[in-house]
């Protein structure tokens, strides 16, 4: 059909074509904004690495802000429900399924819950920037868990391996570990892969977030009021620090490196004490 020279049907293909792209217009703006049931399901208590549980952290703050209630369900084979490899993983109303922080973020938007609507178009810049520099953290945070040998032995490899059996358990932290190896080298800007990198680097974020935040309570101000606003900036920013200050590793640089710089410890129980997230510090 597609090679055939008859106007009528290559017209026919083009009109096809048209209702389609309308069709998937009209099924984008239809999109159902109710939320009727959240489930998120992680791994069991004792089990989750650090990276992990930041994420978790994270979310869990985010759908408190927006007043979404959720079903937590453990499930110790979550990091192969992942559609993407990121979790916890959530499944809304039984057919949607969102995996990690990022696509939460996404994906509520679209139902019109957003935290950062105030923001001008600048705030959002910088707010874009800020979550970037926490991806930089996620990778500390892997290499912490990952490619220190202590923390590796002791907690990573039996948390990893706790649901497989051998050759799963030899061969899937394997490949895991050099494939974190791997994604760490590939930051440009770090040229030595060591602990005195990790300090070095944590240093930086550390430092870049106390600056950004300077005597404010949060990361922006509510353009109307004037008081401090949580956006979804400090949902992930508080849940990944909340969560490092929280977790203990047999050598653990990064949590020393963070806990330098007190303002974001001061940060960390502005939001707990005026926010209403007493609570994250137990369900994390």
């Amino acid at each position: 059909v597609v090679s055939t020279q008859s106007t009528g049907q290559h017209y026919y293909i083009t009109n096809n074509l048209r209702m389609s792209i309308l069709q998937q217009l009209n099924d984008i703006s239809t999109v159902n904004n109710e939320i009727e049931s959240i489930r998120l399901i992680d791994h069991p208590k004792g089990f989750e690495l650090l990276p992990s549980r930041c994420e978790a952290t994270s979310i869990k703050v985010l759908l408190e802000k927006h007043g979404l209630s959720y079903q937590v369900e453990i499930k110790s084979n979550v990091e192969y429900i992942s559609t993407n490899g990121r979790f916890p993983v959530l499944i809304f109303n039984e057919t949607d399924i969102v995996c990690g922080f990022s696509e939460l973020v996404k994906y509520l938007w679209k139902r019109g819950y957003s935290l950062s609507e105030k923001l001008s178009q600048e705030e959002r810049c910088d707010m874009d920037i800020y979550t970037a520099l926490i991806k930089r953290l996620e990778a500390l945070e892997l290499f912490t868990s990952w490619l220190i040998e202590d923390n590796y032995t002791h907690v990573t490899l039996p948390a990893y391996t706790s649901h497989t059996t051998w050759p799963l358990s030899a061969i899937l932290p394997f490949y895991k570990r050099r494939q974190v190896y791997r994604l760490v080298a590939s930051q440009g800007q770090w040229h030595d892969i060591s602990s005195e990198m990790l300090m070095v680097e944590t240093k930086d974020v550390a430092s870049a977030l106390t600056e950004r935040l300077g005597q404010q309570g949060t990361f922006f101000k509510d353009s109307d009021t004037g008081q401090d606003l949580i956006t979804e900036l400090d949902c992930l920013v508080y849940g990944h620090l909340n969560a490092i200050f929280m977790t203990k590793l047999p050598s653990y640089r990064m949590k020393r490196a963070l806990g330098l710089h007190a303002r974001l410890i001061e940060y960390c129980k502005f939001v707990e004490a005026k926010h209403g997230l007493k609570a994250q510090r137990d369900r994390s």
